[in-house]
């Protein structure tokens, strides 16, 4: 598993009027197994803290380490799981997994046919192995999006809201599925969402992110036992203390927003 150390991060991209912040100075350490949610308006800068990690970005200042190595130095052993899937839609989901597994060498790896077994049996797909991505719902493809970058066994899964384009069932059984595969390994997890709820039902820590520039505003610790419940009194309470640090976050954006003009 690994643990993450974010140290003064910021993040400027050119536009033709000038450089745009998007991240100012954000500092952060994500714990080895740690499930953390990434909660903020859309905009905000969370796919972009996503991509810093995974060194898919260059930070404009500031370091990202993982296991206290730069991410431009080694790249993290990561699995990153997008809001679309991103299959192949000619291949089946055995396929799709199998290329997966084949990509760095594009030989077959020792122990394939279990290796696949094993994680369409983890995530509930054993016996839609030949079964192509348009024979298949959409929160299926989700889950085969997921045993993909499970089955590289990474130490480090970065999702980037891979539950925003369901209907808010499906949502909630595979945000079910997630926890209680992450119970079995507790891989590190950085989740991004707009979504309370949805941050209140995973996560160990909420980072709420303000508008851009984006900081973090707060952090609020959950220390409520999993599985959790939908609707619990717990649960709403957290809810309800999210949403506050969510107001309070606009309101003062606005506010700084109006003194800038």
């Amino acid at each position: 598993m690994s643990n993450i150390e974010i140290r003064n991060l910021t993040k400027k991209f050119d536009t033709n009027e000038g450089p745009l912040t998007v991240i100012d100075d954000i500092t952060l350490n994500v714990d080895d197994g740690e499930f953390v949610c990434l909660l903020g308006p859309s905009g905000s800068g969370k796919s972009v803290t996503l991509n810093c990690i995974a060194g898919l970005l260059d930070a404009t200042e500031g370091e990202i380490a993982v296991d206290g190595v730069c991410v431009h130095q080694k790249q993290p052993n990561y699995g990153y799981i997008f809001q679309q899937p991103r299959l192949m839609p000619w291949r089946t989901v055995e396929e799709n997994l199998q290329f997966a597994l084949r990509a760095e060498t594009g030989r077959p790896v020792p122990n394939e046919k279990k290796r696949i077994a094993d994680v369409l049996e983890l995530m509930n797909l054993t016996g839609y192995e030949k079964f192509y991505m348009h024979q298949i719902s959409g929160g299926m493809q989700n889950r085969v999006s997921i045993a993909r970058s499970y089955i590289r066994n990474p130490d480090l899964l970065l999702m980037d809201e891979p539950f925003g384009a369901l209907d808010e069932m499906t949502a909630r059984k595979l945000r079910s599925e997630l926890v209680s595969t992450w119970m079995r390994d507790r891989r590190t997890v950085v989740f991004v969402t707009h979504d309370i709820i949805e941050a209140c039902y995973l996560a160990d820590r909420i980072l709420v992110y303000t508008p851009k520039p984006t900081r973090i505003a707060s952090v609020i610790s959950i220390d409520l036992p999993r599985p959790r419940i939908y609707g619990s009194e717990a649960l709403h309470e957290v809810e309800t203390r999210v949403l506050a640090a969510c107001e309070q976050s606009l309101s003062q954006f606005t506010a700084e927003s109006a003194q800038a003009n």
